[in-house]
């Protein structure tokens, strides 16, 4: 019997289905007149990592800055503290300049130079007093103690001890003022390098920090995002599952414009269809049977075995 469906209805058998449809798509446009809360899927950014706020707190001290202040909620730089003014390294470069004074060099004099002076000093007044008792001797010798001979050899000699003497002191000091300016020029270099050494340690153990920060940071992302990608899964779920559905019956709604009209069968008889399948699987067989011409008398004849099965085999 053919099951027919009132104009403009969907078929009987799809009613439950529609209604669940409907109780589904209705529990997903609720919250939209409700003000529909989207926190659950929007974007979000972790706030910055205590690592990151410490190497940026070092960075901020190497230049001379105070204490940060840090937004409670995004962890950002939210003010910055009033400090010395005085970057790390520019004390070290303040004393190189001290250093590189020219009179800076007394300073790296060694305390044994005066006493070498001392000593080197006594060492030739005791030459020069021997050299004036020889001379005096000689003059006794000759007969010329007193003379105006002996007075010119004295002068002379007293002149060239000065001369040699000067030599030597001259020298002591030279190697003195030497030694002590290549002392200076080391604590000048001492100083620059540590001033850049300071620099450095310090931009290393901040990139440190950082790049601890950075990592921590990204997996605190990575783990928002994921909630925030379940959110939308379990936002979407329903309607994808609502599409499945859809799809399976799908060449049922399709064919609804064909059974609007009131008397129309939903679908091919039972009795015609089974009818049709059994033609199309024994009508080649049939086919080879012997034809007959068939004649009106022949309606008065019984059906033989094959006559339902000629009627729909073309026969």
């Amino acid at each position: 019997m053919a099951v027919t469906t009132p104009a403009g209805l969907p078929a009987a058998f799809l009613e439950p289905f529609a209604e669940k449809v409907t109780d589904i798509l209705a529990q997903q446009i609720a919250p939209i007149g409700e003000g529909l809360d989207i926190s659950g899927i929007t974007p979000k950014v972790a706030a910055v990592s205590p690592l990151v706020q410490a190497a940026q707190q070092r960075a901020a001290t190497q230049a001379g800055l105070g204490q940060l202040q840090f937004d409670s909620t995004t962890g950002e730089v939210a003010g910055v503290g009033t400090g010395t003014g005085v970057a790390s390294f520019e004390p070290f470069v303040q004393e190189a300049q001290r250093l590189a004074a020219p009179d800076q060099y007394q300073a790296f004099m060694s305390p044994f130079q005066t006493e070498v002076l001392d000593a080197t000093q006594a060492l030739l007044n005791e030459q020069r007093a021997a050299g004036r008792a020889g001379q005096a001797a000689d003059a006794i010798t000759a007969g010329a103690f007193g003379g105006g001979r002996e007075g010119v050899r004295r002068a002379e000699y007293e002149r060239q001890r000065d001369i040699y003497d000067a030599g030597i002191l001259s020298n002591l000091r030279q190697q003195g003022l030497q030694r002590a300016q290549t002392l200076q020029q080391q604590a000048l270099a001492n100083q620059i390098g540590l001033g850049q050494t300071q620099q450095t340690l310090g931009a290393g153990a901040t990139q440190q920090l950082g790049a601890a920060g950075t990592g921590a940071q990204a997996y605190s992302q990575s783990v928002l995002d994921a909630i925030r990608q379940g959110n939308v899964l379990a936002e979407e779920f329903p309607l994808q599952q609502l599409g499945r559905a859809t799809n399976v019956f799908s060449p049922f709604l399709a064919g609804q414009a064909a059974l609007q009209t009131p008397g129309t069968p939903l679908g091919t008889s039972p009795g015609l269809a089974a009818a049709q399948a059994f033609g199309s699987t024994f009508g080649s067989v049939l086919n080879t049977l012997p034809k007959q011409s068939f004649q009106p008398q022949q309606l008065q004849q019984p059906i033989g075995n094959f006559g339902i099965a000629s009627l729909y085999g073309g026969i």
